[in-house]
């Protein structure tokens, strides 16, 4: 007798074959049918109307730390999520040396804006290797499943101590590196991820350990990773001049290409109008036609900052605005008010406003008011929008805002990724991975983690430009064959019961809400996705009509 049935729903098994109606089946946590099921099972449910599809697999979050203290895998979970990874672009909690757990987590207070206080109170620093690391989260009673990178920086500063943020790697070094990686691969690891980006700085302003590695140490621990994946994010700024970004990809995947593993990189945007994304493609296609496996990281959502003027903010960042804001951040919530009140500041930030190629730019006609206290009528107009109705100009109009909400307004600014077409035709090739959701990052100022729902509640359902099948391949089946995650991501029988019972008509994003759930009530943005009718972890069921039922049967998984 099956555990379960799910009856009558549209079936699409994550490898992007043709849907079709039919039944699946669980016991023990496996699926045990699909297609027309006779046998009895213990419970039934009616899915006539729904999608029966996989578990999504979210292959870039940091939630690392907060899995210690939330092990329930919000946001992620919220979305169809069944499966996170952890450790991408070399941050993590582990490797941590003794005394080396502040450095850690100050690093992903400053480049991942999660609050050290919150994560100081959270995270108990019970190990000192990955493998112990894993042990502890293989402890806890998870929401979801989990898998994950090793850390470079994480690596390089439990090898090297203080010297990992200013000194090259001896030959000792790097075989201590290639030690511990290979420890955490042989405990379960992915591979190791990486960060070569400019603006990860730690809280001196110095560059993280992994932004000091040379190509020998790059090259050693790639070796490390034969037969496995790695990621990296990239040093070459995404521009309109693709020749730096390309020669750099070059470079590492050559050091793949030797030692036969597989390389994803982030971050892989779309603009409208720019055809870099294009010719990044073809060289993409280039390389693994010539037998190097390669994958760009992208996502299907625009890249947006959720900003309040009581937090830090790259407003202060726009030209025009940056002297007239100037000590801003520094100063108390009435002096902020008094601060924006001033005609004067005002009217400097009215001559300012930034460049327009800029993505940190004043654009009126693309800020969104998300969450207005006191004028919640505005909430989805566009800044641009609520001042022609008010027949205001858009600064005084955020100003008295701001001051209205007492500093609490939210805004939503647009920054990449905002051209339609390219994000369809990205999402289209099958050598790029679907991911950036920064899940347990950024805690006040994204909400990326949405992509899931977003991808089917719009492009497919609303502007029905992607197919159900590709869409859901790329959230299951795709990201768990590149990750080494071998028995999910499909709804075959014997692979694990990790399925999400969706009701289309239902898929939508809730609202941006502010939730204060951190370690010592810290806050942090949270949207949840609608529709989830059910989901199903290991078999059992963690999600109810959107709400979580409690349970807690997810696992640390070992990639390969």
């Amino acid at each position: 007798m099956h555990d379960l049935v799910l009856r009558g729903g549209l079936i699409i098994d994550g490898t992007g074959a043709t849907s079709s109606e039919g039944d699946v089946a669980i016991r023990d946590g496996r699926i045990a049918q699909v297609g027309r099921v006779n046998q009895g099972s213990k419970r039934e449910i009616d899915a006539a109307g729904c999608w029966i599809t996989p578990g999504f697999i979210d292959p870039h979050t940091h939630l690392d730390a907060q899995l210690c203290w939330d092990a329930s895998g919000s946001p992620s979970s919220q979305h169809g999520v069944t499966t996170v990874v952890l450790g991408l672009c070399g941050f993590g909690v582990a490797p941590c040396p003794p005394g080396g757990d502040e450095y850690l987590l100050r690093a992903l207070e400053v480049v991942e804006e999660i609050p050290f206080a919150s994560t100081r109170l959270g995270v108990p620093f019970d190990w000192t290797s990955w493998r112990e690391y894993r042990d502890h989260l293989a402890s806890l009673p998870l929401g979801v499943n989990a898998a994950g990178f090793v850390p470079h920086s994480a690596l390089r500063y439990a090898v090297m101590g203080d010297r990992a943020r200013s000194e090259v790697a001896t030959e000792e070094d790097r075989a201590a590196m290639v030690e511990a990686l290979r420890d955490g691969i042989d405990a379960g690891a992915i591979g190791f991820a990486t960060s070569r980006g400019p603006n990860h700085v730690d809280r001196f302003g110095d560059p993280v350990p992994s932004r000091l590695a040379d190509a020998a140490e790059l090259e050693a621990l790639v070796d490390a990773c034969a037969g496995r994946l790695w990621q990296i994010n990239v040093e070459t700024k995404f521009s309109r001049d693709a020749s730096a970004l390309k020669s750099e990809i070059e470079q590492y995947a050559a050091w793949s290409q030797k030692s036969d593993a597989r390389m994803t990189w982030t971050p892989f945007y779309s603009e409208p109008g720019d055809s870099i994304w294009r010719e990044l493609l073809d060289h993409n296609d280039q390389l693994n036609e010539s037998g190097i496996r390669v994958w760009p990281q992208t996502t299907v959502v625009p890249i947006t900052l959720l900003l309040r003027f009581d937090e830090r903010s790259p407003f202060t960042a726009i030209n025009g605005w940056r002297e007239a804001l100037e000590g801003f951040f520094n100063e108390s919530p009435e002096q902020k008010k008094v601060r924006l009140a001033d005609p004067e500041v005002r009217a400097a930030m009215k001559r300012g406003g930034g460049d327009p190629r800029d993505p940190l730019t004043a654009d009126f006609d693309s800020w969104t008011f998300t969450v207005v206290p006191s004028r919640p009528e505005l909430g989805g107009l566009t800044l641009r929008e609520a001042a022609k109705r008010d027949g205001v100009d858009p600064v005084d109009l955020l100003c008295d805002q701001i001051i209205a909400d007492d500093l609490a307004t939210l805004i939503d600014l647009p920054t990449f990724n905002k051209g339609h077409e390219g994000i369809v035709r990205c999402l289209e090739d099958d050598r790029t991975v679907l991911g950036l959701g920064d899940a347990g990052a950024h805690v006040m100022s994204v909400t990326n983690y949405r992509y899931p729902t977003f991808l089917l509640a719009e492009l497919v359902r609303r502007r029905a430009a992607v197919a159900v099948e590709l869409a859901i391949n790329r959230l299951t089946d795709l990201p768990a064959q590149l990750h080494g995650l071998t028995d999910r991501g499909r709804l075959e029988p014997g692979m694990a019961a990790d399925i999400c019972l969706i009701d289309p008509e239902m898929l939508e994003l809730g609202p941006v809400e502010v939730e204060y759930d951190l370690p010592g009530g810290a806050p942090r943005l949270v949207q949840s996705g609608h529709g989830f009718r059910a989901v199903f972890v290991n078999g059992v069921q963690t999600i109810d009509r959107d709400a979580p039922t409690g349970e807690r049967p997810g696992r640390m998984l070992s990639a390969w």
